[in-house]
């Protein structure tokens, strides 16, 4: 009786070891060891390893042909399509109407060409001197005489540089229109102009007179022009300050039958004014002067 009742303590013990033996197998400690050390999870957890060394980089894939896609449907033509088409047909037809030059203008006045440049026109003249009331000081240096002064819609000088850019390599015309004190009026035209650069000193080159004021510009031609501080003349003293203390500008030989860049105002003595020796002689000065050009 005391042998079965042991051995049938032995067999419950045992399966109650197996049992608990079963629950442990997949855990390297059992549930009551684990509880007993104090981690209720289940499973200790091992220290996170380093990083592994990255990979190669794949092959880079096969670009893709797109499909082109269908072409869309015009758009509806703009209401205000026409009037801005009138605008821009009525914009060349304004551009047209500012002439390229005074050839192109039979205006009387300043002018502004096609190229922007402002200028002064007389019926298809352009004028490159104007004197009539003593208003601008005409006794200058050369550098002012190379550049131009004064005003366009007052008295002017053009300027020696734009002049010999005007009338280099061109058929070009001069008039000369001239008053006296008395309102008398005459002119002088000649059939050629031309104006050298400054390297040869503005050399002038005049032919073929014309007019009712006589010839009084022939004489200079082929000389160089000067102020009274360039003494380009032939004469033994210097004719820009010969007549007058003021000093004059023109193309003097030795010394001058003309001179339209004297000092202005009524005659205060022989050849000290705006002088045109073949029709007032050397004692009567001229009111007003106008030199224009015209060139093919």
């Amino acid at each position: 009786m005391n042998r079965l009742l042991v051995l049938t303590l032995l067999l419950v013990g045992f399966g109650s070891v197996f049992v608990k033996a079963q629950q442990c197998r997949y855990v390297p400690v059992c549930d009551d060891q684990i509880v007993n050390m104090g981690n209720p999870t289940g499973v200790f957890k091992g220290e996170k390893g380093d990083a592994g060394v990255p990979g190669r980089a794949g092959a880079k894939g096969q670009s893709s042909v797109g499909v082109k896609g269908d072409k869309g449907q015009r758009g509806d033509k703009c209401e205000d399509g026409a009037l801005v088409q009138m605008q821009r047909q009525l914009h060349q037809m304004q551009s047209l109407l500012i002439p390229a030059s005074c050839l192109t203008s039979s205006v009387y006045g300043k002018q502004r060409l096609r190229s922007g440049e402002e200028v002064f026109c007389d019926s298809g003249w352009r004028v490159i001197q104007r004197r009539f009331d003593g208003s601008v000081a005409f006794n200058l240096n050369w550098a002012d005489y190379k550049v131009g002064f004064g005003n366009l819609t007052g008295e002017f000088w053009l300027g020696l540089d734009k002049i010999h850019q005007l009338t280099k390599n061109r058929g070009c015309r001069l008039r000369i229109d001239l008053w006296k004190f008395d309102d008398d009026h005459r002119y002088a035209e000649y059939s050629t102009f031309q104006v050298e650069d400054e390297s040869d000193l503005y050399r002038l080159h005049v032919h073929g007179y014309s007019g009712t004021a006589g010839d009084s510009l022939s004489f200079h031609n082929n000389r160089q022009f000067s102020t009274k501080d360039r003494d380009n003349d032939l004469a033994a003293d210097q004719c820009a300050l010969r007549h007058s203390p003021e000093g004059a500008a023109w193309w003097f030989k030795d010394c001058f039958r003309s001179t339209l860049n004297a000092p202005w105002g009524r005659s205060n003595g022989a050849w000290t004014r705006i002088i045109w020796h073949a029709w007032a002689s050397h004692d009567t000065p001229m009111k007003a002067t106008t030199m224009k050009v015209r060139c093919d």
